[in-house]
């Protein structure tokens, strides 16, 4: 008989997706009281899986219908799982509640529950992909992401919303084929698709010297599918549209938590199927580090240049994805939690950054665009003042959540072979960048204006203030209580496989 708690992955994964099948009958105002219900229980699962993981210090496997491999899926949670499941709830709820006003305006009325039904089945799929222990498994719900995430896309009308959610489908499935491509030859010289069976059989392949070249191009297309999925450069075309035309509530998620679900599912692959030593044999970190620094440079210079508030928080994305990657790449385990401290940092600071801008807009004729944003700081303040602290955690100021993830990545960088002293003066030249676009978008929108200029349009809704606030907190948690969390993480990652 398994311990009560195993089952929790598995009822949170069951709790959003008959949530959603729900919210195909129900009338719009119940589909968003029982999806932000799912998102509330789902809150408490995760932080009950947290205390049983770290209460007995262990990683444990589901077997799905208790039948065993390789006959029958798998999941498997950690510390790790279970605290990334934990914040991807808070993030989507907190979203949801941040976005309702944008929400109301955007979208049809009509169309309302479908929007609900999307968030439901997008969470349902990302906690699968963080909890599977079947890769193929994986590339199924990561396609049912996709859906979700250009259905959560497109529910907006507008034609150039429906040209940001082609561009998005289309790219989004070429990474899935990739990665479907890797799969397959993966597949075929090893015949498992559960991943400790796929772990034994490379590490048989790589310690016979004979399958190097197949087992670099099966890793190369893997890293390319999910690196086109989750936006890192050269491959991030798609992001700035879709992330630009969305609803705030949609931008807030995808930003937030659909990239990282696809990084933190190439990091379960690479500890689990190839291992650290053979990614370091085949130079994938070494190729992911040095793409992870070129789009912290190139992301930062092309926010720079944009002309609206919602476009220059999707380059930043680029940006801060490629602070994962240089954690990623370092190939170590320090390397991996600095990463994944970045992922759950991001993931509450950019969301909190698209809601503020999204009232921060409410207050400048619904307008994203700088000259209509100039002084919409002292318009709406709360919006403000909460952008500002987003603003800062970015460029990595002390005691913000994004300055302990810079600070965690620079100390895994030290004593490795890329020279800590070189990482560092990246992360530096990083930081001066993230400035260069943060600091003139806190000057215009704290501007002084003349009377007339915008006439205020503060339609806040209850709703949207607790999510505002509540993402304030949590990233202020973040930076003032990093440790334990990631104490949480290194034992996580420790559990993980590395």
């Amino acid at each position: 008989m398994l311990p009560f708690e195993q089952n929790l992955p598995m009822i949170g994964i069951l709790c959003c997706v008959l949530s959603g099948l729900c919210c195909l009958i129900l009338p719009r105002r119940h589909a968003r009281y029982l999806s932000l219900a799912t998102y509330a229980a789902h809150i408490v699962l995760s932080l009950l899986l947290v205390w049983h993981t770290l209460h007995e210090g262990v990683s444990f496997t589901y077997p799905m219908g208790h039948f065993p491999s390789p006959f029958g899926n798998e999941l498997r949670a950690g510390p790790l799982e279970a605290l990334i499941a934990l914040f991807f709830s808070l993030v989507t709820f907190l979203s949801i509640l941040g976005g309702t006003d944008d929400l109301e305006r955007d979208i049809p009325a009509t169309k309302h529950s479908y929007f609900y039904i999307m968030t439901n089945m997008l969470l349902a799929a990302q906690l699968v992909i963080l909890y599977t222990n079947d890769i193929f498994t994986s590339f199924v719900f990561i396609e049912s992401i996709t859906l979700a995430a250009c259905s959560l896309i497109a529910i907006k009308p507008g034609g150039r919303t429906l040209v940001a959610t082609i561009w998005y489908l289309v790219m989004n499935l070429v990474g899935g084929s990739l990665f479907f491509f890797s799969i397959s030859m993966l597949y075929g010289v090893t015949g498992h698709l559960l991943m400790p069976g796929l772990g034994e059989a490379v590490a048989t392949l790589a310690a016979t010297g004979q399958y190097t070249l197949p087992l670099f191009i099966v890793a190369g297309l893997l890293c390319t599918g999910l690196g086109i999925k989750c936006a890192l450069f050269p491959f991030h075309s798609w992001l700035p549209g879709a992330y630009k035309q969305a609803t705030t509530a949609s931008s807030a998620v995808l930003s937030g938590l659909v990239s990282k679900c696809y990084i933190f599912l190439m990091f379960k692959v690479f500890v689990r199927v190839f291992g650290a030593p053979l990614m370091s044999i085949l130079r994938i970190t070494d190729i992911l580090l040095v793409l992870g620094v070129l789009g912290l440079l190139c992301g930062s210079l092309l926010a720079i240049r944009q002309s609206d508030i919602k476009s220059m928080l999707a380059y930043s994305s680029v940006a801060q994805i490629g602070y994962i990657f240089i954690g990623i790449g370092l190939n170590t385990a320090l390397g991996f939690a600095a990463a994944c401290f970045q992922i759950v940092v991001h993931a509450v600071v950019k969301a909190m950054l698209f809601i503020a801008a999204g009232g921060l807009a409410n207050a400048s004729e619904h307008n994203f665009d700088w000259n209509s944003l100039r002084g919409a700081g002292h318009r709406n303040m709360a919006a403000g003042l909460l952008f500002t602290c987003g603003a800062l955690s970015m460029i990595g100021i002390p005691l913000f959540p994004g300055f302990m993830a810079k600070l965690h990545l620079a100390s895994a960088s030290v004593g490795t072979p890329y020279a800590g002293i070189v990482l560092i003066s990246v992360l530096a030249l990083g930081t001066l960048l993230n400035a260069a676009y943060y600091v003139p978008a806190l000057m215009c929108l704290y501007a002084k204006t003349e009377a007339k200029t915008v006439t205020p349009q503060l339609t806040q809704t209850l709703a949207h203030r607790i999510g505002l606030w509540s993402l304030g907190a949590l990233s202020l948690g973040l930076g003032l209580f990093s440790s334990p969390i990631m104490e949480t993480i290194e034992l996580g990652v420790a559990l993980f496989g590395m």
